[in-house]
């Protein structure tokens, strides 16, 4: 993990002004992206600033790099911008974001104690075909018109109010989600805390994922209720605690821990009946079902998360998975970078913590602010050349 390599980022942090303006928001952006290696292309008159300067447009206001070349006057054209992207190597790219993404997440979180850990996969959509042969996508199901999908593997802490990324590791096609889940908790494993728990969806219910997921802490996820001894403990009207077992009489058997827990919807979210929820409580024996279902209701914060990193995302249609694990890396650096400065510079202090801003927002706030700065930078233009003749002759007449 990376020591503070940000001269600009850390003087904000330590030695904030009495404002942060857009364009310390944007200096502070570029800073972080200019960590990431880009080999460059031999000759080129153009630098990797050049080259970040348009993929942070590009991000900031989810277009493509051609929609930010195209609508700026200072700007290189799309071609050398993509030819440098393409030089883009996936080890050099993932291991910058994540000692990337550790630094900003070491300078709010306290070294010491235990964290709960939230693993989850994500998928981004994915139209046409691979550029390599091998099998780098992965099938999901039917979103934004295909079922084809790159996905990844990532890490959350929930502090600060708001879930902290702490790894990111893209799971290829013919790669199993125990290997990738693997990868990232030995990533999580160097951050200098004890990890008390995990939190993960139901995609943990394998035995073999389950064994990797022990091996650093206690798991804690809902089951998959397609066997008909667990249905059966499913069936009840009050919520107890038992034992399953997956996998039985096979390598990867797990017996564990079972919380049955059963409320009673009352018209929420036009829901109402009682609902039956099973969760494997490794580590929670102790507690009671709805203990635990407490305790796993934290994890939902990591889809706001994800909708806060689809505002950052630069969209694509190249077939690089070099080139989308970049944008993938950069929108989740943007929304740590977001949170970061969120709780450090602008956060109150007060009695029991700290209170958050309201008015400084993801979207609003921060990514339009940059978007506004590096429109002025770029000079995006305002105003297009018309014909001077508008319609053709005999076109006019629904006018009147």
């Amino acid at each position: 993990m990376c020591g503070m390599r940000f001269p600009v980022l850390k003087q904000v942090l330590t030695d904030p002004d009495e404002f942060i303006t857009n364009s310390q928001l944007k200096t502070l952006s570029l800073e972080l992206l200019a960590l990431i290696p880009m080999p460059g292309i031999e000759g080129s008159s153009l630098d990797s600033g050049d080259i970040m300067e348009v993929v942070l447009r590009a991000a900031v206001g989810t277009t493509s790099i051609n929609g930010v070349t195209t609508h700026t006057d200072k700007t290189p054209n799309r071609e050398p911008v993509m030819d440098w992207l393409h030089t883009l190597e996936k080890e050099p790219v993932l291991e910058a974001v994540n000692d990337i993404l550790a630094t900003l997440a070491m300078s709010v979180l306290d070294r010491g104690g235990s964290r709960t850990i939230c693993i989850d996969f994500m998928n981004n959509p994915y139209h046409g075909e691979p550029e390599n042969d091998e099998d780098e996508l992965r099938r999901m199901a039917p979103r934004d018109g295909t079922t084809q999908c790159h996905c990844y593997c990532t890490a959350f802490v929930i502090a600060c109010g708001k879930p902290l990324t702490l790894a990111i590791e893209p799971v290829d096609g013919d790669d199993s989600k125990a290997d990738a889940v693997e990868r990232v908790l030995a990533r999580v494993e160097t951050y200098p805390f004890e990890v008390e728990r995990i939190l993960i969806d139901r995609e943990a219910y394998a035995g073999k994922l389950i064994g990797v997921l022990r091996e650093t802490a206690p798991p804690i996820f809902p089951v998959k209720t397609g066997k008909d001894s667990l249905r059966e403990k499913l069936s009840v009207n009050a919520s107890y605690m038992t034992e399953e077992t997956i996998c039985e009489g096979k390598q990867y058997e797990q017996t564990y821990p079972l919380a049955v827990n059963v409320t009673y919807q009352n018209g929420d979210r036009g829901k109402s009946g009682v609902k039956t929820t099973g969760y494997a409580a490794y580590g929670l024996e102790d507690r009671t079902p709805a203990q635990v279902a407490s305790v796993y209701d934290k994890r939902s914060q990591i889809e706001k998360s994800y909708e806060k990193f689809r505002e950052a995302r630069a969209m694509t249609t190249a077939p690089s998975p070099e080139i989308r694990l970049f944008y993938v890396g950069v929108g989740f650096l943007l929304e740590q970078l977001w949170l970061v400065v969120q709780w450090a510079v602008l956060a109150q202090p007060q009695r029991g913590g700290r209170a958050l801003p309201v008015g400084f927002t993801f979207d609003d706030s921060f990514l339009h602010g940059i978007e506004r700065e590096l429109d002025d930078e770029l000079g995006w233009k305002d105003r297009y050349q018309t014909n001077g003749v508008g319609l053709p002759a005999g076109c006019e007449c629904g006018f009147g």
